[in-house]
């Protein structure tokens, strides 16, 4: 049975798709059987990964349109497309019962054949993320070490609170991690360490720094690691991976 793990911030542009493709496809070159879902109504992690021509998307399956289709990316690593028709999921199911689970029952008919299930969430946190933590066993979060990280991280972590309690008493953050990091600069370290004292093996060990490669390979329709595996960004992405795998 799969593990199902959620990349979330309510906070944009703190590297939450780049992060998705690159543990995904960090993982599979591990050996591990990836399945990523695009929830994003962007759907950024979808063109990213050089999936253009979808004619199925996780969003008409959600609707039952169609079942779920899972696109070959390569060895050991699938997606399934994401829609910017996402933006309207909540006024087309916000009144149907069991809403919070729509997502979970979807999945159930691909777990068995996946090693992890990695989900790209929207940075609203609304009930296509409620989906996600409802179904997720760990969340991890990327974010910035700088001024008002921690307040976007609180959000997360009260919703948190509210889905253990009500619907998904098995998730758990599995770790927060910093992207575009510079340990160099004083209030980014600062503000690591503040992080740290608040919330103690929480943060994770590993971080990804800023790389220009980082921003080059998804307009290519590429990873990290297909697209500069001596890079820095593939080496700060193979050491998140490799401690994702011990958590």
């Amino acid at each position: 049975m799969s593990k199902i793990l959620a990349f979330t911030n309510q906070k944009g542009g703190v590297g939450k798709t780049t992060s998705t493709a690159n543990v995904g496809a960090g993982l599979a070159r591990a050996g591990q059987r990836v399945l990523l879902v695009d929830l994003d109504p962007q759907a950024n992690l979808t063109k990213g990964l050089g999936l253009l021509d979808a004619e199925h998307n996780v969003y008409g399956a959600l609707l039952g349109e169609y079942k779920l289709k899972a696109y070959s990316l390569r060895e050991n690593l699938a997606l399934v497309a994401g829609s910017p028709a996402l933006s309207g999921f909540e006024k087309v199911k916000g009144d149907e019962l069991d809403r919070e689970f729509l997502l979970k029952e979807l999945l159930e008919s691909v777990r068995e054949r996946c090693d992890y299930i990695l989900l790209d969430c929207p940075p609203a946190l609304g009930l296509v993320t409620l989906n996600a933590y409802t179904c997720a066993q760990a969340l991890y979060v990327p974010l910035e070490a700088q001024m008002y990280a921690a307040d976007g991280l609180e959000k997360v972590l009260e919703l948190v609170g509210k889905v253990q309690r009500r619907l998904n008493p098995g998730l758990s953050v599995g770790g927060i991690f910093f992207t575009r990091h510079d340990s160099r600069k004083v209030l980014r370290r600062e503000t690591a360490e503040e992080l740290r004292a608040l919330h103690p093996g929480l943060v994770l060990t590993s971080f990804i720094r800023e790389s220009i490669a980082l921003g080059e390979a998804p307009h290519l329709g590429k990873d990290i690691f297909s697209y500069a595996p001596q890079s820095a960004g593939a080496a700060d992405y193979q050491a998140l991976v490799a401690e994702i795998l011990t958590r």
